[in-house]
């Protein structure tokens, strides 16, 4: 194609993107079928989204790398311009703190997001960098998808990536999907979503009516969550004939996450007709975007983004792009060696083991390297020589131990490279996650109903005592029920936090053990063998830097009291879905130095799942991870 097609096929793209995502807006989290009619005044006033928002820092990173850029280098990019931080973002921005880079960064204590739709929707500027290109488009998108997601959300961004690239080429939809689905696995649960959706929406006609199978296979509460999400949006492709209102108002009535669906459906419409025809048909005028991110150099019109986007574009793309502008870019070289990290048994440390690291090096140079790397961490230094031919790579096995004599293990805990080349030093830093430490004390449970001694005593056979249970059902019920299950103790065992700080008792009424949380969540499968209902306590001496008032969010699935310094924090008494942050408490105060939690744990059924998180704020906000844990050994 000419630059001049191209470019109008970037500008529809982000035109589309920016008025359909602006659509859906509004309604994202509604998670119900709508009716709702297509108004002018749903586009006057552009919104701000994320998915626009991270392709300008990507585009920022291009601009400075090249097609050399890393993961890494959009990991740090949104880290210091993007002050929101929403699921994933949160934990990607955790990670990054604690020294955890892509791809672990999109998959450590990201077990709730790591399948949201944050990165589906940032497929465009790859698609849009190397148009008529599927395969590099897909590519370039998962340097992407890992900073902050893991597998089937990653192919999801392949996909797209690779379907809008095509439509610089082709404007048959089903053609496009079958392109697309050439850059993700043959096994993967998106796979079988798009064939799905493809067949559904052959035969059925009505918009509805495929939502339902949708949901009825591939529901979810998250209303973030991606496989409901790209069968909606697939599903509003395949049915608007290439009407950017029609398909973006049919994405919006199905509801979920309707800002990422309208917008892609947007940006796939615009890529295929372009923006003369867009303009022509509806009237747009000179849309400006709002950007919700630290990116001074760019204009607010979606036209001069598109412009920015198809000098790169053209640039890197000789053999696609004909008559392109005479623009030159000068990009920045790369430290001489780059590194990466990868953890054989995952990023966490705690005490007792070592943890294995292997650290990965590559001579970016077209020269031969010699050097000497110095690596400081947890008190140790190490140094390994290094001769490196030009464009070599090697792998470094490294193991990192606490010391025998700590008593303290902090969240962050970060390692650092130097090496000295040219009369200048260079730095490289990574991390490892101190596991929170907790001891644990229990299980406590009782015999559903409980007798004494006395009362089985006092009759023939306990049979005779179960007459008088009150639960539904006949007597044979009561009987299985007693045969079968029991119950935690949740009324008669409270334990006081001072029994709890007490020194092990190996002659207690219950065991105790150490419990090295290496992840936000866990189970109580995690804390010990046994499997039925029961009450646990989980006691940790918390350290902080310094006095500090923080947000706690609790994820639970089950019933449980956190205590804080001897206040009562949270308390939920039911059960619930699991989510990372189930529950918010704002105004909890910390003092520096240690901190007294007990958290008493209850499980009623086989799903017992928690977790712990101190924040800055409500929601869309960091996470600390300056604080630390004494051994309960120590306490």
């Amino acid at each position: 194609m000419n630059y001049e097609q191209y470019l109008d096929k970037v500008y529809g793209c982000f035109l589309g993107k920016t008025v359909a995502g602006t659509m859906g807006a509004p309604y994202e989290g509604i998670k119900m079928p709508m009716n709702l009619k297509f108004a002018p005044e749903m586009i006057n006033t552009m919104l701000p989204n994320d998915d626009l928002d991270l392709q300008v820092l990507w585009l920022d990173v291009v601009k400075r790398y090249g097609t050399d850029f890393t993961s890494y280098d959009l990991q740090k990019c949104f880290c210091e311009n993007c002050d929101y931080s929403p699921g994933e973002y949160a934990v990607m921005r955790k990670n990054y703190e604690k020294g955890i880079y892509p791809p672990e960064s999109g998959r450590f204590c990201n077990d709730f997001y790591t399948e949201g739709m944050g990165c589906p929707i940032r497929s465009e500027i790859w698609a849009c960098l190397f148009p008529a290109q599927p395969t590099r488009a897909a590519d370039f998108s998962a340097r992407d998808g890992v900073i902050d997601h893991d597998g089937e959300s990653v192919y999801a961004e392949r996909f797209f990536a690779a379907l809008e690239s095509a439509a610089f080429y082709e404007s048959d939809l089903k053609e496009l999907i079958s392109i697309a689905l050439a850059e993700i696995p043959e096994n993967c649960k998106l796979r079988t979503l798009i064939g799905d959706t493809l067949a559904w929406c052959e035969r059925y006609g009505d918009v509805k009516t495929v939502l339902a199978r949708i949901l009825h296979r591939y529901g979810h509460p998250d209303c973030t969550n991606l496989f409901q999400n790209i069968g909606i949006t697939l599903l509003a492709l395949l049915k608007g004939e290439l009407d950017l209102i029609k398909s973006s108002m049919d994405a919006l009535n199905c509801g979920f996450d309707t800002d990422c669906t309208c917008a892609t459906v947007g940006a796939v419409i615009g890529t295929i007709r372009g923006a003369k025809s867009l303009i022509g048909e509806y009237g747009l005028g000179d849309v400006k975007f709002v950007l919700g991110v630290h990116s001074p150099d760019h204009t607010d019109s979606v036209y001069d983004l598109s412009v920015e986007i198809a000098e790169l574009g053209a640039y890197f793309s000789p053999d696609v792009i004909n008559d392109p502008p005479k623009k030159a870019f000068a990009f920045q070289k790369r430290d001489p060696l780059v590194f990466s990290v990868s953890y054989p048994q995952g990023p966490s440390i705690t005490f007792g083991k070592p943890t294995p690291v292997v650290l990965c090096v590559t001579n970016s140079t077209n020269r031969v390297i010699s050097t000497s790397l110095a690596i400081n961490g947890f008190g140790k230094r190490t140094d390994r020589d290094l001769t490196l031919g030009a464009g070599e790579r090697v792998e470094l096995s490294l193991q990192f131990r606490l010391p025998d004599d700590a008593r303290e293990l902090y969240e962050k805990n970060l390692v650092n490279v130097t090496y000295p080349l040219d009369a200048h030093t260079y730095h490289y830093t990574f991390g490892l996650s101190g596991a929170a430490l907790w001891k644990v004390t229990g299980p406590i449970w009782k015999t559903d109903p409980a007798y004494t001694d006395e009362e089985l005593m006092s009759t023939s056979s306990y049979y005779q005592l179960l007459n008088a249970v009150p639960y539904d059902g006949d007597s044979t019920d009561v009987v299985r029920r007693f045969h079968l299950n029991f119950a935690p103790d949740t009324e008669t065992q409270y334990l006081t936090e001072d029994e709890l700080f007490a020194a092990p008792d190996a002659n207690g009424t219950y065991v105790e053990d150490v419990f090295a949380q290496a992840q936000d969540s866990f189970t109580m499968d995690d804390l010990f063998g046994f499997r039925g209902p029961c009450t646990a306590y989980l006691s940790r001496v918390l350290l902080c830097p310094e006095d500090m008032t923080v947000w706690v969010h609790v994820g639970h699935s089950a019933p449980f009291a956190l205590y804080i310094n001897g206040e009562l924090i949270a308390e939920r008494k039911g059960c619930d879905t699991w989510t990372a942050e189930n529950v918010h408490v704002s105004g909890v105060r910390l003092k520096k130095g240690e901190n007294r939690i007990v958290w008493r744990l209850t499980r009623v059924n086989a799903d017992a799942k928690y977790n712990l998180i101190f924040s800055t704020g409500a929601t869309c906000t960091m996470h600390y991870v300056c604080m630390g844990s004494v051994h309960p050994q120590c306490f």
